[in-house]
């Protein structure tokens, strides 16, 4: 192999490797969107079900959940997921928020970036572009 040949051949990978790379990364963040939005249903599912038993959102079930979800397999470096409650505890908000460590805060929605995830208690899942 002659040295023109090989720097063909660079110079291929190095074009193949600027057209993959964000493609990747692309996927790889809308994976773990969808992931913190399961878990956002799955946080969601748990304080309706305990909703019925207490006539009420407990304090003690949104304080565990914002201390460590148990329910919840997202990666803790790229979503801060809280949940925030009304005064009466009769309706909620869950929240994840992107964070900068791992550049999740770049991620698109249908070409829509977003500040943060909401699933409210009335159903409505902001932004409507990632949902």
């Amino acid at each position: 192999m002659t040295l023109i040949e090989l720097m063909i051949a660079v110079v291929i990978v190095g074009v193949l490797a600027s057209i993959a790379y964000p493609t990747y990364s692309h996927y790889v963040k809308e994976g773990h969107r969808r992931q913190v939005m399961a878990d956002m249903a799955k946080v969601q599912l748990y304080l309706e079900e305990n909703y019925r038993h207490s006539e009420g959102y407990s304090k003690d079930d949104i304080d565990d959940i914002n201390r460590h979800c148990q329910l919840c397999h997202y990666d803790a470096q790229r979503f801060e997921l809280s949940v925030q409650a009304s005064k009466d505890n009769k309706q909620y908000t869950i929240i994840a928020k992107p964070l900068l460590q791992r550049g999740q805060n770049t991620d698109t929605c249908r070409g829509e970036q977003y500040d943060q995830l909401e699933l409210k208690s009335n159903g409505e899942a902001l932004p409507r572009a990632c949902w």
